[in-house]
């Protein structure tokens, strides 16, 4: 063991030394530092609050992920209220799609309408105003009179 003299002269007195001046730090806390609250020729500005002071979104943009997708119309208020038309909302059949069927070309969507099973493709009418506009592997939307639902698969 040559390096034994080198161990117990310089590497031991070294760790000591260390050690001995991270408990050093931690037992004695020096009291000089103090925080200084604020200079004294220094002011701080009264933040005014503002009231009635509303934010809109732009949602302009385009989609980056659906091409073609109708852009969001920009609403200018005009200073009037609003009048709400109440909309006769018509009752939708209960609609439960089922699955879809790949046969060649043509894709078809087995659907449960009113209890009564159906084999529809796209552009189908299902009953008097509703018609299959999209079939999906996992959904099938159906629109009536410019209203649309997604149905999802159970």
């Amino acid at each position: 063991m040559k390096n034994k003299k080198f161990t117990y002269y310089v590497l031991f007195p070294a760790v000591i030394l260390v050690w001995g001046l991270i408990i050093y730090k931690i037992v004695v806390k020096d009291g000089d530092y103090t925080v200084a609250n604020e200079p004294s020729g220094i002011q701080k500005k009264e933040q005014s609050k503002v009231e009635n002071e509303g934010y809109e979104l732009l949602n302009n943009y385009p989609d980056p992920f659906i091409e073609g997708y109708p852009q969001a119309e920009e609403n200018f208020d005009s200073g009037e209220p609003e009048v709400a038309v109440p909309k006769t909302m018509k009752k939708w059949p209960t609609i439960r799609f089922d699955g879809y069927i790949i046969n060649g070309t043509k894709i078809k969507c087995h659907m449960t309408i009113n209890g009564e099973d159906k084999i529809l493709q796209m552009n189908e009418k299902i009953m008097e105003d509703y018609m299959v506009s999209a079939i999906t592997p996992d959904s099938v939307e159906i629109n009536s009179q410019g209203n649309s639902r997604w149905f999802k698969k159970l």
